[in-house]
């Protein structure tokens, strides 16, 4: 409540007080005027001493400024902005700078002087995949001042994050929570026997880039080439694959170069060929014999985008990908940014870390700033061109607190609306995946001794109650979002369109011995919603996923089982014997209403939240136009993977990136 009371108290005062300002002093009568603001600034008599000071604060831009004192001009009076983020526009023109920080000028008590305070040009909120990319991209040229908030610490340099091979201890950490998650847990999901699920999102710097596996996996065409039906030439499958183009910076084999980047800022590295694993070589080769489907050179390729493939790519760098390339690495490196978050080499860059969005700052229907809170404190701060949105699963409730949502429910919560859109929030899209658990050759894998000594006993003990219960244990504490992939294949509906994505087929090898594999729906048409439940920024909105809320997605999952999965199995039994499933009993693919219910008491969500912000036509269930911008309202865009159109048959994380760069193409 108190924390409530103050925002209020903030709003109503700006709220009077935004349009002309004036405030007299001992030394100065200030005069204020134009577009709201909020800085506290210091007037000097003599700036050069500095002498004959005092404090000011000011809520508009444009200042008229006389001195008290009579019949005297002041020929050395001085200016100085005190806070963060905020200038004075055309210095050098209204007043001289000064090396002490002052801004000179000529002034009396019948002469007045004119200055202005320049606003930040952006404020992005969220800088997780997206959001980092953005922040870069704006703040390039050193033009724009940009201030970013993220709601989380910078652990760049924390070996944790950079160092590849902890992939699997962040990836994990999602079970945990924080530092590196917020967990939290959806309403009970009615087509799976009203089970509640988990749902998380990433905190550090960077988002999920700089916890996950760091697959890196592009959409296809067939999906891109709806994108572009709906939304017209800024998301052609041309301009999408040129926008992949400039950001990648690959290293690995393609038979097809010209659809490939090599001189962008983010490395992608392929598994070269000597390392791939017999496990890898084996699975994707009973993949290969049970589908027909031949083996992928390079899946991101928009010529070959259905098959089992042994070399997955990712985000890394380093010698033999030793480092994680994630956003935050790689666009707000030292050479953008310091350890405080503020921009270098004359960059006009501000990051503010452990910073939560609250809502914006309206100007009838222009966005004109955002209220955040940062150490129990709520703060205003305002932007001359744009607020951009890229707090991911975060988007739509920033929105709806803002004003932009549906009626009722803002009316509920006694927010002022702002534009009525009922289409904020729904369409919720995700890539839900089931685990299962095979045992494995433990030769095949490369590891240490003790580890293959336990995994030759595990593999040992497969055919007893105990071993298996064992093995399903160790596997069960692998079933989270992402993992460090053995292979990757991509497979259409059995019987279906051979060229469309829909299931995903990949495994990962914890221990000698023991392979997880995670079955995903790619293109699920199941739908859910997010809706906020309070004006509480800190409170999780009520988290709807819709889990199999379309049966076709079940029949699809049933399908996957009973004809690729059961011949899977089959192939890999005569590639090598030691290859078993055992979980589940693989007994249950013969049984409809088992499998059925093993579907519904298994499935789980990937994470892969997108299309809560819609990229569409209003009419068509559109939260914001083909570059971004929100419908009904002026200055704020939404960049990240809510806007996601039709869902993508890729990772969450690729179409980040893909969605910021070409949304900072045209701001």
């Amino acid at each position: 409540m108190k924390r409530n009371f103050i925002a209020i108290v903030l709003l109503l005062t700006l709220l009077f007080s935004k349009v002309n300002f004036a405030d007299s002093g001992l030394l100065f009568n200030v005069n204020a005027s134009g577009d709201p603001t909020e800085v506290s600034i210091t007037l000097c008599l003599n700036a050069k001493g500095p002498l004959s000071c005092q404090n000011y604060f000011v809520s508009a831009t444009n200042l008229t400024i006389l001195t008290t004192p009579s019949d005297h001009t002041y020929h050395y009076a001085g200016i100085k902005v005190n806070s963060p983020f905020y200038s004075i526009a055309n210095a050098g023109i209204s007043c001289t700078p000064l090396s002490n920080g002052f801004c000179m000028f000529t002034v009396s008590d019948t002469q007045p002087a004119a200055i202005s305070i320049k606003n930040p040009d952006y404020i992005v909120v969220g800088v997780g995949t997206a959001g980092a990319v953005i922040t870069k991209k704006l703040s390039d040229g050193n033009q724009n001042m940009v201030v970013a908030l993220h709601n989380g610490p910078d652990l760049n340099n924390d070996p944790l994050i950079n160092l590849s091979k902890n992939a699997i201890i962040t990836v994990l950490s999602g079970l945990i929570g924080p530092p590196l998650y917020n967990i939290s847990e959806t309403i009970p999901q009615i087509f799976i026997n009203d089970r509640i699920l988990n749902w998380i999102y990433a905190i550090p710097l960077g988002g999920a880039s700089s916890v996950n596996a760091g697959a890196w996996c592009r959409g296809t065409n067939q999906v891109y080439s709806q994108w572009e039906a709906l939304l017209g030439p800024n998301w052609s499958t041309t301009a999408i694959e040129n926008t992949y183009i400039e950001l990648e910076n690959y290293h690995g084999e393609t038979t097809n170069p010209s659809a490939r980047g090599f001189n962008g800022p983010l490395p992608i590295r392929q598994e070269p060929n000597p390392t791939i694993t017999t496990v890898s070589r084996k699975i994707s080769q009973a993949i290969t014999n049970a589908t027909g489907f031949s083996l992928v050179l390079d899946y991101n390729d928009p010529n070959t985008p259905i098959g089992p493939s042994t070399q997955v790519q990712y985000t890394q760098m380093g010698p033999d990908g030793a480092l994680r390339a994630s956003s935050a690495i790689v666009f707000l490196n030292k050479d953008v940014m310091d350890a405080n978050g503020n921009g270098v080499n004359g960059r006009k860059l501000h990051v503010v870390f452990n910073a939560t969005a609250d809502k914006v700052i309206w100007n009838g229907n222009k966005a004109i700033g955002v209220q955040y809170y940062r150490n129990g404190s709520p703060h205003l701060l305002y932007a001359s061109k744009g607020i951009i949105v890229s707090a991911g699963i975060k988007s739509s409730s920033f929105l709806m607190r803002s004003g932009v949502g549906s009626a009722s429910l803002l009316q509920s919560l006694n927010i002022p609306v702002v534009y009525d859109n009922p289409n904020v929030g729904s369409g919720l899209a995700d890539q839900p995946h089931i685990v299962m658990i095979y045992t494995s050759n433990p030769d095949d894998t490369p590891s240490s001794f003790r580890l293959k000594i336990a995994g030759k006993i595990l593999s040992a003990l497969s055919d007893t109650t105990l071993g298996r219960a064992l093995i399903t244990a160790i596997g069960t504490n692998v079933n989270v979002q992402n993992g460090l992939f053995t292979q990757i294949a991509w497979l259409p509906t059995p019987g279906g369109d051979p060229t469309i994505r829909t299931l995903r087929f990949a495994s990962v090898t914890p221990i000698p011995g023991i392979t997880i594999v995670l079955f995903d729906l790619v293109q699920p048409l199941s739908r859910g919603s997010i809706a906020i439940n309070s004006t509480d920024p800190f409170a999780e909105p009520t988290f709807d996923l819709g889990v199999l809320s379309n049966v076709d997605d079940l029949d699809l999952y049933i399908s996957g089982f009973q004809n690729y999965i059961q011949n899977i199995n089959n192939q890999l039994q005569v590639i090598d014997p030691s290859y078993q499933m055992i979980f589940p009993d693989p007994i249950i693919l013969n049984d409809l209403t088992v499998l059925t219910d093993f579907i519904k008491e298994e499935i789980g969500t990937n994470m892969h939240f997108q299309s809560h912000c819609r990229m569409a036509p209003l009419n068509q269930g559109g939260v914001v136009d083909d570059t971004g911008h929100v419908y009904g309202v002026q200055n704020l865009i939404v960049a990240d993977d809510s806007v996601v159109p039709i869902n993508m048959d890729g990772s969450p994380m690729a179409t980040a990136y893909l969605v910021a760069a070409n949304i900072a193409k045209h701001l």
